[in-house]
């Protein structure tokens, strides 16, 4: 036997013997007896991890005190212990919405050294490049990865299936063929019920993170190239325009108290013929107990728009805090590590959360048992086509917030939407931190 060629077949035994050791070595109960706190949104991923929280207990001997909060309570939570410098070791984040700001405050950890570590990470097994790359590259800032996701969301549009059957309504595939079909259901008497046309978040700030779709769609945008707000600009009033004018005209009372709660609650009674929101709330719509129309929603991506078809990617991440003590950092990594691995990534997607690896949507155990393979498909290429920038590129994101969603409420009240917008333009080139 050529010697070069045994030299060779030693190393590989030799890689993978102590691959194979480090993998049966990983300790896993290296902080038994540390307790770990974390903060969480109120969210589809929450509901399913909650529970399987002993299983995690159980194999690191790490007491996890979680903490859950509906999402305006937790975000004002999170804000304050952090701002407080209170004992928080992990929470969820929306990057797009906080990461700036956090990382700037130091209360974000960067991740890539704890993963990368054989001895806090069991590499080959967790497998890092299983992540969707777009979201995990929305899970970092500065070339510092400071959050895994654990779902990677973009919206829908979900409608009644069995009464666009019923009535032979074509599934909108332009924002006109959208606007006739919400025109066609609204105000129709159905099983005793007077339909809404279409529900959507109206409420403020709560209403941008879905306005953004119609705001590209339309080929407007939040800023411009040399980063000035553009929510003025002819393209941007058309999309707000035509949101208030869905709202105003199809869709349900009071729509500018509407966040996600009362949007997705609206749908599940069966009042509405289409809600526009994120993936995630399949889980709610599919619900038998909760909701009167599962097993009768179809899902799509948005319409296209006179500027195209254009959903933003977004995601949920698990981070770990950046002002606790490295010891307890690393414990809250493991449990970040565990709650994001392969098996609870299928896991959460069996439970309608859009997992943020790609191996659970391609595993045979969804693919075969996949219910509502056009939510699959749709979110799917979502994923691929969207765009990240679904917040405003800024550093007080929540207060620019705040001014575009005054417009929007000002154009389902049907007032000036030009001279709205303009207002709100120049107010946020005033505040804008960059």
């Amino acid at each position: 036997m050529n010697k070069k060629f045994i030299i060779l077949f030693l190393s590989l035994l030799l890689l993978i013997f102590f691959s194979s050791t480090s993998l049966a070595n990983f300790n896993w109960r290296q902080f038994e007896g540390t307790e770990i706190r974390l903060l969480m949104n109120k969210h589809p991923f929450t509901t399913f991890i909650e529970p399987k929280i002993p299983e995690f207990e159980e194999l690191t001997g790490i007491k996890v005190n979680m903490e859950v909060f509906p999402e305006d309570q937790f975000r004002d939570k999170r804000l304050i212990e952090l701002n407080a410098g209170a004992d928080v070791d992990g929470y969820m984040i929306m990057p797009g919405q906080a990461k700036l700001h956090y990382w700037k405050a130091g209360w974000l950890a960067p991740l890539e050294g704890y993963m990368e570590d054989p001895e806090l990470t069991e590499i080959e097994e967790w497998d890092s490049e299983d992540f969707f790359a777009g979201p995990m590259d929305g899970a970092s800032i500065e070339g510092h990865q400071i959050g895994v996701v654990i779902n990677a969301e973009a919206s829908l549009l979900s409608y009644r299936k069995d009464l666009f059957d019923e009535y032979d309504v074509k599934v909108p595939e332009t924002m006109e063929e959208l606007e006739e079909a919400a025109k066609f259901f609204h105000g129709k008497e159905i099983d005793g019920k007077e339909m809404v046309g279409i529900v959507l978040r109206g409420k403020k700030a709560a209403a941008t993170s879905q306005f953004v779709d119609f705001l590209y769609s339309f080929g407007g945008s939040w800023t411009d190239e040399e980063g000035n707000a553009n929510i003025a600009s002819p393209e941007s009033i058309a999309a707000f325009d035509f949101y208030g004018k869905l709202l105003r005209e199809y869709g349900p009372l009071g729509p500018t108290m509407f966040h996600w709660s009362e949007a997705t609650s609206t749908f599940m009674d069966g009042t509405a013929a289409m809600i526009f929101d994120a993936n995630v709330f399949k889980s709610l719509y599919e619900d038998p107990e909760e909701s009167r129309v599962a097993g009768k929603v179809g899902y799509t991506t948005i319409p296209e728009g006179p500027g195209g078809k254009h959903p933003h990617v977004s995601n949920w991440s698990l981070a770990v805090s950046g002002t606790v003590p490295t010891e307890q950092q690393k414990a809250a990594w493991l449990f970040v590590q565990w709650a994001t691995n392969k098996e609870n990534a299928l896991g959460s997607l069996f439970a309608g959360v859009p997992a943020g690896r790609e191996s659970a949507w391609t595993n045979p155990k969804f693919v075969e048992t996949d219910e509502t393979p056009d939510w699959t498909a749709a979110s799917l290429e979502s994923f691929e086509i969207g765009q990240p920038q679904w917040n405003p590129p800024v550093l007080n994101v929540s207060e620019i917030r705040d001014i575009i969603g005054q417009v929007i409420v000002d154009a389902i009240d049907g007032k000036d939407v030009k001279a709205s917008a303009e207002a709100a333009a120049e107010s946020m080139n005033q505040k804008m931190e960059k």
